[in-house]
């Protein structure tokens, strides 16, 4: 288990970040003078504009959460939902080598969308196009979705129910975002072509994702995705999943209140 792992699951350590409003300073100086750092090997670059960046970072690339199901020989195409910083593309560039990638990458926060294009503009990842917006809402087909977002640009959601065992990270912003077609704007911004890998951290859309993208589910070869039980269970990811033709691979791993499994393709 990492530092941050570790920290991560003290509940002292989050009432003392709100309560010396650590975020709010970290987020002051990295907005001035960000830190942007290179991964060995393939010049990947990312940077740390915000302190819950740090977490992802470790998720990503020391604890490797999501590097067993990435074939660099395969890896072509993606699309990535919540997408937040946009560490995922990088990880992507980075185990494959490839700069010509082609995919999508959504988040319904601003911010995140703004630091996605900065990632993808300081890699030359010019076939990824990312999009200000949510999927996997409940009133699919309509123009207009709610969001609420967080002060920390981690747990934002459409449903907002704070998850158990942790403290609040501030008050809910409700605001209204463009509602996703997943299928059309694929189709529109990459092609006509299948999705060989696509990523879900959308905090609890997934309830409704898998369900409502019938059409784009039939292009995809691989999903890996984040479960956060206090909204959706595995049993029902595995159930919307299984129906859509695919099966479970491997549980990479599981907490008390989320986790990541993939799946592949049946056939």
């Amino acid at each position: 288990m990492t530092l941050a792992q570790r920290l991560d699951r003290v509940p002292g350590f989050h009432h003392l970040i709100r309560l010396l409003r650590v975020r709010q300073a970290v987020g002051f100086f990295l907005k001035l003078v960000p830190l942007v750092k290179t991964l060995p090997g393939s010049g990947v670059k990312y940077r740390r504009r915000y302190l819950e960046t740090f977490f992802l970072a470790d998720e990503f690339f020391t604890r490797n959460a999501y590097s067993k199901v990435i074939d660099p020989r395969a890896m072509q195409t993606f699309a990535d939902l919540g997408c937040n910083a946009g560490l995922f593309a990088a990880l992507l560039a980075h185990e494959t080598g490839k700069r010509d990638l082609k995919g999508l990458m959504i988040d319904a926060n601003p911010e995140m969308v703004e630091e996605s294009a900065w990632l993808l503009k300081a890699n030359r990842l010019s076939g990824i196009k990312v999009l200000h917006g949510l999927v996997g809402a409940s009133n699919m087909g309509t123009d207009k979705a709610e969001f609420f977002i967080l002060p920390s640009n981690l747990g934002s959601s459409q449903f907002p129910v704070y998850e158990p065992g942790k403290p609040p990270k501030g008050d809910w912003t409700k605001v209204t975002v463009s509602n996703i077609d997943l299928e059309r704007a694929w189709v529109a911004h990459v092609g006509d072509v299948r999705c060989g890998l696509l990523k879900v951290d959308i905090e609890g859309s997934e309830k409704h994702l898998f369900r409502n993208e019938a059409a784009f589910m039939r292009r995809v070869d691989r999903v890996v995705v984040e479960w956060h039980k206090w909204i959706v269970s595995r049993d029902e990811v595995d159930r919307d999943l299984r129906a859509a033709g695919f099966q479970l691979a491997e549980v990479l791993q599981e907490e008390e209140t989320s986790g990541i499994a993939w799946y592949r393709r049946q056939g």
